[in-house]
Formats: structure tokens, sequence, C-alpha cells
């Protein structure tokens, strides 16, 4: 009689159960519905023609890759999962009643129970339907109520839409949920490659997933003999350490080519899974490859870090975006959006405004004379980067030779607050007033964004006409405003484009020429902590930064050794198929002919604004200048013609001087005249050519020239 009252208790108990869950009826969600509600905690931001650039992820209680079909998932797997969680799986409709039979039993006779919740009353939880568990262990209503939902499931669901919906929202381990993230992150492959011995792993997560890693080694290593009862644990416990030490580490298969661009545009855009944005994929890493190259060189001068910003002229479309370099001390930070001191190369905005307010033509004669400024700090002494003076230079050679006094004297007459006003019309962040900023505006005193200052270059590239950057390949053209006057825009165009006008500061064979029309400017920032080179082609806006997150200053890194052949290789990169030309003069411009009197500038053909056209500039006066070699240009080439006598060949060299002490030239060590301006018979090879004070013997400027035939 005592062994009979627990079967009828067993009996009656299993009768109510079935009763209740007969008679029960609840809203079970449609499982397309579950699916397409399905978010992964990472964003896709794709290039522009489709393909994956970036992932950026945007949900930090979890780490949930993208669903995937059963067909995706290892059919280890599936076997090791059924084998541990749920054997009679394709047998039973929700509720698994031996094993709840078996529950029930030991219950009544007080011994360990045993689970009895199957996949369906496992998704049941993992799909908030229900009441769930609160805090302990489930009450019997709970699971009458966990066991009536798996039914109910099972009438609507199909056996491999529960488990494929089982496996992307378990919890594996850590924020792990899912079987796409879990793989990828712990074993750094696709979960359909996963092995029976890695699949054994990630089953033994589920009873306890943040459960001490040797526990786990047990339970995978008695899961895997569960099937394989000759399985090799000892050599598996290796690649399961390693496994378990992965999760931190970023997902496989996740593309790291843009990581700034990805918090940039998820710090714009709205909440998406998916977004194609308008950055160039092979572009990206093009350039990449290029500041890669550049930088392992810089390294050895202190330069670790590079940033590049690459527009789009006509739309503003973002083509490429690195924000810092592999060698860069925080690689994530990003150096487009921070704000560096800008150098010279906020130059060209004021001479441009110079231009459109008439105060200066291209051929105006600027002087580079020693000057000092008196402010309400004090005195303002500005210096030239090579601490030398030029005397009267046009206004062409001031700006495409960035010097600086023309430029300081230059705002003196425009007016700080105009010149200040005019920037913020370009997109800068100037909020203090005109004399926080004093004269020193002109040289870059103030801290501007790669962002900032290449868009405001992209308006010089389009005559004056400004608008935002756009980040997807749908871009409001009608947003433009204009900020500047057409006319005094392509002047200043021209005067950046000037490959011999800047010659006498950069040489003719340097970085900044290309074989393709372009505009460019560089800056050098105090102490070598910045160096910039923005420019444009007809196409395409280009701005590179060099330097240090830190500020430490680089060793004799300038704008035109350091940020300006990347800038090169990527324009060169950019138009490998595509033709550049200089845009067509307005209406507004006249050019004609110039001749200078008394001035060393040749004569040549030079643009104007209507109205303020001249064919002569005369100087009047002297001014002392430090003595330098005029012509030859610093870094020219020469081709000799063999056809041609050598006698008619002839070089003419010729010296600005200061003084009327008398000097002497020397090519290659030989002393070649006492003249300040002769012809010399050039011959084949590179010549080093100096000009010396002959009672000092102090030499005076030196050039070098290559002479090919």
């Amino acid at each position: 009689m005592p062994h009979r009252k627990p079967w009828r208790w067993l009996f009656l108990w299993l009768s109510l159960v079935w009763y209740s869950l007969s008679h029960a009826t609840a809203s079970i969600p449609d499982f397309e519905q579950i699916k397409a509600q399905h978010q992964s905690s990472e964003v896709q931001w794709l290039d522009r023609t489709g393909q994956l650039l970036q992932t950026q992820r945007v949900d930090w209680q979890r780490r949930q890759g993208k669903w995937l079909d059963i067909d995706q998932v290892s059919p280890a797997l599936v076997r090791v999962l059924l084998h541990a969680e749920d054997r009679r799986f394709y047998e039973h409709e929700g509720v698994d009643w031996y094993a709840v039979a078996g529950t029930a039993w030991s219950s009544l006779w007080g011994q360990r129970l045993r689970g009895t919740s199957t996949i369906s009353m496992q998704l049941v939880d993992l799909l908030g339907l229900g009441s769930g568990r609160v805090v302990g262990q489930r009450s019997w209503s709970a699971k009458w109520e966990q066991a009536r939902l798996a039914q109910q499931l099972e009438s609507s669901w199909t056996k491999t839409q529960i488990l494929e919906a089982y496996l992307n929202r378990v919890p594996f381990r850590g924020e792990l949920v899912g079987v796409d993230a879990m793989a990828r992150v712990l074993w750094q492959k696709h979960a359909f490659a996963l092995t029976l011995p890695e699949a054994a792993l990630a089953v033994a997560m589920l009873p306890s997933p943040n459960a001490q890693p040797f526990v786990l080694q047990q339970r995978s290593c008695a899961l895997w003999r569960g099937i394989q009862p000759q399985a090799d644990c000892a050599t598996q416990q290796a690649y399961n350490r390693l496994a378990l030490q992965r999760l931190a580490q970023p997902a496989w298969g996740n593309p790291n080519q843009a990581p700034h661009w990805g918090r940039y545009v998820a710090g714009t855009a709205l909440s998406v899974a998916s977004m194609q944005t308008s950055v160039d994929g092979v572009l990206q890493q093009q350039a990449q490859a290029i500041i890669h190259h550049h930088l392992s060189d810089l390294r050895r001068s202190n330069a670790n870090d590079a940033a590049l910003l690459v527009l789009d002229n006509a739309s503003g479309q973002v083509l490429a975006y690195i924000g810092s370099s592999a060698y860069s001390h925080a690689e994530q930070f990003d150096h487009v959006q921070a704000k560096r001191q800008a150098g010279s190369t906020l130059k060209p905005f004021l001479y441009q405004l110079a231009l459109e307010q008439q105060r200066i033509t291209a051929a105006s004669l600027l002087a580079d004379t020693s000057a000092q400024f008196s402010t309400p700090y004090g005195m303002y002494v500005p210096q030239n980067y090579d601490e030398r003076f030029m005397g009267w230079v046009s206004a062409r050679v001031a700006l495409a030779g960035s010097i600086n006094i023309p430029a300081v004297r230059l705002i003196a007459q425009v007016g700080v607050d105009t010149f200040q006003q005019y920037l913020q019309r370009l997109g800068f962040d100037l909020p203090h007033a005109a004399d926080h900023y004093g004269l020193g505006l002109a040289l870059g005193g103030v801290e501007v964004s790669l962002w900032q200052l290449t868009n405001a270059y992209r308006s010089l590239a389009r005559l004056g006409a400004y608008s935002e950057p756009c980040v997807t390949l749908s871009c409001e053209l009608s947003a433009s405003i204009r900020v500047a006057d057409e006319a005094a825009s392509w002047i200043t165009q021209q005067l950046l484009a000037d490959n011999t006008a800047r010659a006498m500061t950069f040489g003719l064979d340097s970085a900044l020429d290309t074989p393709f029309w372009t505009a460019v400017k560089t800056g050098t920032s105090k102490d070598m902590r910045d160096n910039w080179t923005v420019g444009f082609s007809e196409r395409y806006t280009v701005g590179v930064w060099v330097g240090n997150t830190d500020g430490t200053a680089m060793h004799q890194v300038s704008g035109i050794s350091g940020a300006a052949p990347i800038w090169h290789d990527v324009m060169r990169f950019l138009h490998q198929t595509v033709a550049s030309h200089s845009p067509l003069a307005p209406d507004q411009v006249v050019c004609q002919p110039v001749q200078f009197v008394n001035h060393f500038e040749p004569s040549r053909q030079e643009c104007f604004i209507a109205g303020t056209q001249r064919n002569q500039v005369v100087l009047e006066g002297e001014t002392s200048v430090a003595a330098r070699i005029v012509t030859p240009l610093h870094e020219a080439i020469y081709a000799l013609d063999p056809d041609i006598p050598s006698t008619q060949q002839q070089l003419k060299l010729q010296a600005q001087l200061s003084t009327a002490n008398p000097i002497v030239w020397r090519i290659d060590g030989d002393v070649v005249s006492t003249e300040r301006a002769f012809y010399w018979i050039p011959r084949p090879g590179k010549h080093v050519i100096e000009l010396i004070d002959r009672q000092s013997q102090q030499r005076l400027d030196t050039i070098t020239i290559d002479i090919r035939g």
C-alpha cells in the first residue's frame, strides 16, 4: 500500500497538468515576425558599391550577430545541442512527458531533480512569453505556463523554426548572444564551420554561461565523449582555453577598413541595421596603404600619425575618411575631427577675401620685410619660415610661396574681424572675439579640424559655393550657398596651382607638383607639431594631416615633407584614368600681359577682376632684402638639345642683392663669375650653384639644378 500512494499522486498531478495544457490558449508570435525583429548589436556600413566596409557596435548590453538560417549552422552543433538539452526534440510536442514524469517521481521520493525544460520551453523564455522565472527556482504555476506556451509554439511553428530561433536567441557566455556572435568571437570562424569539440564547448555554456573555465572543460569533455567515446579531451583543452580568452576580441569576418568613419556616421545616422555610405572602399584601402608607406619613413622623424579626407567637389560626398594610422599611439582617436593649429592653410582664404575687396590683384607687390605690429597684448613681430626676407614680391609669389609677412600686412588691411566672419561662413568654429585671435589669424593662429579645412578648400574649388559634406549617396546639391565672389575664387585657384610661383620656396620638383591640374597649399604649426597639405583637382578635394596625437613635435617635418607626399600619391591614384583641367575663367576675369619695372619678377600673363587690370607694375625706391639667387630656380630641370650648339643654349644666372658688396658665383665649387647677372654654358649633370659674399666669404644662397642631355 505505501508504494501505491506515490503512483496515485503522480497520476493525479499529470492529469491536472494535461488538462490545464489542453484547455489553455495564448497569443504566439509569428516566426517571420520574430526573425524580422532580430537586431544585431552591430550596424553594417557599406561602401558606395554595396560592399561591407565597416561594422560599428551600437548595443553595449550584448554582442549579437546576424540571424542565421538553420542550414548556416554546423550540423555538429545541432547534434550536440539535442544530445545535451532535448534528446526527444523531434518526438514530443513541446513537453517531454517522459522527463516530466521522471522529475515528478524524483520529487515525490525526495530525490535530486532532473531538468525537464525542452528547447521549445526554453525558447518560450527567450522570446519573453509568459511570466517566466522571477527569482530563484521557477514556481509550479510558472512551469505549467511555460509548458502550455511551448505546446502552442509547437502547434504554430515547425521544429526547424524552433531550433533556428533558439540558436539565434540563446545566451552563450558573457555578453555573447546567439550562435553567430559565439562562433565568430570565440572560434573566429563561421558557425557552419564549428567542429564537434568546438560545438561541445558551446553547448556546455548553456546551463551556466559564466561558469568557471575548468567547469566548462569538464562539461564539454563529457558531451563530446557522449557522442564520441574515444574523444581526446586533453588535446582540445588548450584550444578551449584560447577560445574562452577571446571574449573581448573583434568578431571574425568584420572588416575594419574605416573605424573612425563608422563612428562618425553612427553619430549622425538614424537607427538602422545597415546603410550604404558614400565612401569608396577601394580608395579607402589605397589611401591607408599610402599613409602606411610614407609614415614608415617619417617615424624616424617622430611623426607617428596621419589623417586623410577625400571629398567629391560637386556633391560633397565623403570618398575616403582615415582618422589615424596603424603606427598611432592612440588608434581610436579621430584626427579628422580633432582640432589642431592651422598653420599657413588659412592664407588662401585671406587672399581670396582681399582680391574680392579689390585691395590687391595677383600682380600687386607686397612687402616682405621686417615688420612689427602694435596689438592690445604688446608688439607682434612675425617671422618667415626661413627667417629671411625677399623684399617686394607679387601677391602671386607671396601666396604660392607661403610667405608670412605679406599675409600679416594683408590681414591688417582686411581686418581681423572681417576675416574671422568669412572663416565662420566657411564652416570654421571660431567662437571668440576677433581680438582673441589677432593678426596671427593670418598665419593659422587658431585650431581647426581636417573636416572643416578640407570642406573649406572644397568651397574654393567650387568658386565660392559652400555646402556641408555628405555621408550618403543622396546629397542635396541645392543646399549650396555662395560665400565668396567667383572671380576672386578663380584667381586664388590659379595662384595655388602655379608651380613656378611657389618654386622660390618649394622648388620646381616638389610633391605639390602633379602631371594634371591641381591647386594646393601646405601648412606647418608652431614647433612642427602639425603639418597639413590640402588641395583640389577639378573633381576632388584631398586634405592630409601628419603629426602626433599627444602633440609632441616632429623633427624637421614640414607640410612639404610630411603631408604633401601622401596628398600627392592619393591625387595620382584618383586621377589614374580621370583627367583634371583648370576651371574656365568666370566672365568677370580679364587676363592680359603685365610687365614688372625695377623688379626681378619677369613679365607674364596675369589675370585680374575686371576693372582692376593693369599693364605695368612699377617698384619705386629700394628696400633692404636678403641676397638670393633669382634665376635659375631651385631644383629646376633643363634639357639640352643635341642639335643646337651649346653656345646657343646658355643659362642666365641672376642674383637679387641687398647691398653693393661684391659677390662671387660658384658652380660645383668653382668660381665662374663676379657679376650680378651672367650667362653660363651648361653641361649635363646635377650642379650646386652658390652665391658668396666676396669680402666675408659668407654663403648668401645655394640652389641645385639638373641639366639633362
